[in-house]
């Protein structure tokens, strides 16, 4: 999809449809989250973590599928092209191999101008820093399940419906009104993550439930560093780079949540006895960096 947007699109009209796209699927999510939460109640854990892994390996059967289908046709068309042009021509079409080591190169600094490769390390850092801050917040959950809130399966479910319905509509007219009065994407995402850290401040004292949902008002403006980072970098990038450099910063992000919530609960079950914050104030740090690095 980030492929798809970035090749028909024009610069100035890119951000505004990554963040249509979050919006509709942090909608998805809300519907999934309020459902999930009385399924729990009603059924407990075990049939989701079944329904989890065969979406999963639906998903994967669908993209698989159609990329092979779509590769085969594309194929065909420039077997067709070329040979009723030149049919001397060869097609060289790159290995997996070499294709999984240009991952890994396509940042590489021969590549482009000094000021390019500055922007575009500076905006990989600051994603990868604001991605370490959004994991802080994996033990939030055993925050509202303990005191002093004691949410039940069914609060939570509601509360991170409509946190993610909030999210998706106050982000988009956000960033409507920002990008009307001609805000660049360093700057949207310097202020998402002033709402980041302001939200993560506020909901670290918090200690009523009417203090949460105000908190969840502030956080709907925090999400605009995972949304536009991809946007500009394709700035900066060649036509040919963008699938690899794309593909690069989802397997960093996927890394960094896959064992950054590991630890950050493993942090929060150490620390919560005498420090119950201490995870949330870890975030506004880390959104600080991030904050630094945009600038």
């Amino acid at each position: 999809m980030n492929l798809i947007i970035t090749e028909n699109t024009t610069e100035n009209e890119r951000s505004s449809r990554f963040v249509r796209l979050q919006a509709i699927q942090t909608g998805l999510q809300a519907v999934g989250t309020f459902i999930i939460g009385y399924y729990i109640a009603w059924r407990g854990y075990k049939d989701l973590y079944w329904m989890a892994l065969v979406l999963q390996i639906l998903s994967i059967i669908i993209v698989v599928s159609y990329f092979k289908f779509a590769d085969s046709s594309n194929s065909e068309e420039r077997r067709s092209l070329l040979s009723t042009t030149n049919d001397e021509i060869e097609v060289l079409v790159p290995s997996n191999c070499s294709q999984f080591w240009e991952v890994f190169t396509v940042f590489r600094s021969d590549r482009r101008s000094k000021k390019k490769n500055i922007s575009l390390w500076l905006t990989l850092s600051a994603s990868t820093i604001a991605a370490l801050a959004v994991t802080c917040f994996a033990p939030f959950l055993w925050m509202l399940l303990s005191a002093p809130f004691c949410w039940s399966s069914k609060g939570v479910g509601n509360f991170s419906a409509l946190n993610s319905i909030l999210s998706a509509v106050l982000s988009l007219i956000g960033m409507q009104i920002l990008t009307y009065i001609g805000a660049s994407d360093a700057i949207i995402c310097i202020i998402g993550n002033l709402f980041f850290a302001a939200a993560c401040l506020w909901i670290s004292f918090a200690q009523y439930t009417w203090q949460l949902f105000v908190g969840l008002l502030i956080n709907a403006f925090s999400g605009y560093q995972a949304t536009l980072t991809t946007s500009m970098m394709s700035k900066w990038l060649e036509p040919h780079e963008r699938n690899h450099a794309f593909t690069f910063v989802a397997e960093v992000n996927t890394i960094i949540t896959t064992f950054g919530d590991s630890i950050f609960n493993w942090v929060y079950s150490h620390t919560v006895s005498h420090f119950r914050n201490f995870n949330l104030l870890l975030a506004v740090g880390f959104s600080i960096i991030s904050f630094i690095l945009n600038m």
